[in-house]
């Protein structure tokens, strides 16, 4: 049976995926397992928002999200950077579909905090039938954000959250995040498995910091009350070719001080 692995690869990276990142995936198929990869986009966004003269605000760090926002969001996502992620796919040897959380539609979703987000969407509803349709016929479906709200609507929603959704509802037992950082560093050399103990005690001894502390937090999110039992971060701007990242895994009962590795890509 295929081991679903779902690719999360964040908007500030998406533009600058190095060629070996495309053959990483070519070679995931190969090693028997399916990857499922869900996109962001926002500083595509960004830039056709201000070209567009569209008024964008953040609360709290997060995108309000109007409709002529969210026009622009599915112009970007959709008509983009999804084309671009299946094109460069396809040249790696990978047959490819995009899709969006619309589709099917493999999520359904209610208003978040209409107040204070806007359009954005919270989950009520995930159906993983149409990715495991695609994917029996050998197709690798890349997923934009945008999912489905009530009377044919659209709504935006984190990547992050939606790559959690499809991996849960895919019994996936990886996730990986793409970002443009080679992994977690202890003494300038990348850590190739840490436990989520692990991370809370790094995150307090300063050795993960800045930007890195969200990334590690998003990732602690997806092992949590999910079938996923490890997330790999890896740089997806690299041509090294093998770059391993860091593998974080569930911390098991009794193993909170000592653990002992699991298999990791």
């Amino acid at each position: 049976m295929s081991q679903f692995v779902v690719v999360k690869c964040g908007g500030a990276t998406v533009d600058a995926l190095s060629d070996e990142f495309y053959a990483r995936i070519a070679r995931l198929g190969e090693q028997g397992k399916t990857p499922v990869i869900v996109h962001g986009g926002g500083r595509a966004v960004n830039d056709m928002l201000e070209m567009m003269q569209v008024e964008s605000t953040f609360v709290d760090g997060l995108r309000r999200t109007t409709k002529d926002v969210l026009d622009v969001a599915h112009m970007v996502f959709n008509g983009k950077v999804n084309p671009m992620i299946c094109a460069k796919l396809q040249e790696a040897g990978v047959k490819t579909i995009g899709l969006s959380g619309c589709d099917g539609p493999m999520i359904q979703a209610k208003l978040l905090d209409e107040e204070k987000l806007g359009l954005v969407g919270k989950a009520i509803h995930v159906d993983p039938a149409l990715l495991q349709q695609v994917t029996a016929i050998g197709l690798t479906p890349v997923i934009s954000p945008l999912v489905a709200g009530e009377n044919g609507a659209r709504l935006n929603m984190n990547a992050d959250t939606a790559a959690a959704h499809y991996a849960e509802s895919l019994g996936a037992e990886e996730v990986m995040f793409v970002t443009n950082v080679p992994g977690i560093l202890q003494n300038g050399e990348v850590l190739p498995f840490v436990t989520e103990a692990d991370i809370q005690k790094m995150i307090a001894d300063g050795t993960v910091y800045g930007g890195m502390i969200p990334k590690v937090q998003a990732a602690l999110q997806v092992l949590e009350g999910t079938s996923v039992q490890k997330v790999t971060i890896i740089d997806g701007e690299s041509n090294q070719a093998g770059s391993g990242g860091t593998t974080i895994v569930k911390t098991m009962e009794g193993e909170k001080d000592e653990h002992a590795p699991l298999s990791y890509l």
